[in-house]
């Protein structure tokens, strides 16, 4: 008896892992949910921009462009934002950009679509700069119109409000840093948004810059673990901003679980998603 109750177990378990294996693979990173925030704690920015909506993606690591691509781009056109954010990390590693670039061309928002570099994105350094300009010039790329910002800004207007959004480049040299120092030398009336892939650059943000900071990269660990064993793992980033929203003092950080995944294709109790920030 005490033997039929072990194998009954033991299958049991086998079954149930198989179902969870199954269920990652090829159920949950297949299937992106809609993320809605709507109270920020950011009264400054929140103020800025009533009545608007921000969609924020990020490390989408497309290899291919076909019918998933072109239902979240379905989605996004239900969604209907004001402006589209882009945290980095367009393409697997090393690999071809033709199907990021296609994706970007698609895009499209009132007050414009931004979006900044991850490391990723650096890893087929040859190509990188497609994402910014034509093959063989400097020129401005006229394969999409998103706004590439690499240790940059832009003002923009909205609801006669003046409004500035920044991009922290993720490219391999010290400049990001440099240009984290000048944030807090901006206007101080005026909104900042900020764009960066990596969120241990919030650690970095003056705490009296009232920033709003839009990030990814942790995929949010892609399976749902405890804080504990992130850090057991080194993933420091995960252990301090897995995903969520997040506040110190007058700022505020947004970091989104992703579209795609990385390493393995494997979601567990973590979907990928697609936040959308209601003011």
């Amino acid at each position: 008896m005490r033997f039929k109750y072990t194998a009954a177990f033991i299958l049991a378990a086998l079954v149930s892992v198989l179902v969870l294996f199954v269920y990652g693979r090829y159920i949950e990173p297949n299937t992106i949910h809609i993320t809605r925030v709507k109270k920020t704690n950011n009264a400054f920015v929140s103020s800025a921009l009533k009545g608007k909506k921000i969609a924020h993606l990020s490390d989408l690591h497309l290899s291919t462009f076909g019918p998933a691509e072109e239902d979240l781009l379905k989605t996004l056109d239900r969604i209907n934002p004001d402006l589209i954010f882009l945290t980095g990390d367009y393409i697997p590693w090393n690999k071809d950009n033709a199907p990021a670039l296609t994706f970007l061309s698609r895009l499209k928002a009132p007050y414009g679509v931004f979006a900044v570099m991850g490391d990723y994105d650096y890893s087929d350094s040859k190509n990188a700069c497609l994402f910014c300009h034509e093959k063989g010039s400097g020129m401005p790329t006229k394969k999409h119109s998103v706004v590439m910002l690499r240790n940059s800004s832009q003002e923009i207007r909205i609801n006669d409000q003046l409004i500035r959004v920044a991009g922290i480049d993720e490219g391999y040299d010290d400049d990001g840093d440099a240009f984290m120092k000048t944030l807090g030398k901006f206007d101080p009336d005026t909104p900042l948004l900020v764009l960066s892939h990596s969120p241990l650059a919030f650690d970095t943000t003056a705490e009296n810059s009232r920033v709003f900071m839009f990030s990814g990269d942790t995929h949010g660990g892609q399976i749902k673990l405890p804080s504990w064993l992130f850090k057991l793992f080194g993933y420091q980033k995960n252990v301090q901003y897995n995903y969520g929203l997040f506040q110190n003092k007058d700022n505020t950080l947004y970091v989104t679980r992703g579209i795609g995944t990385s390493h393995f294709k494997f979601r567990l109790f973590c979907p990928p998603e697609i936040a959308v920030i209601e003011f």
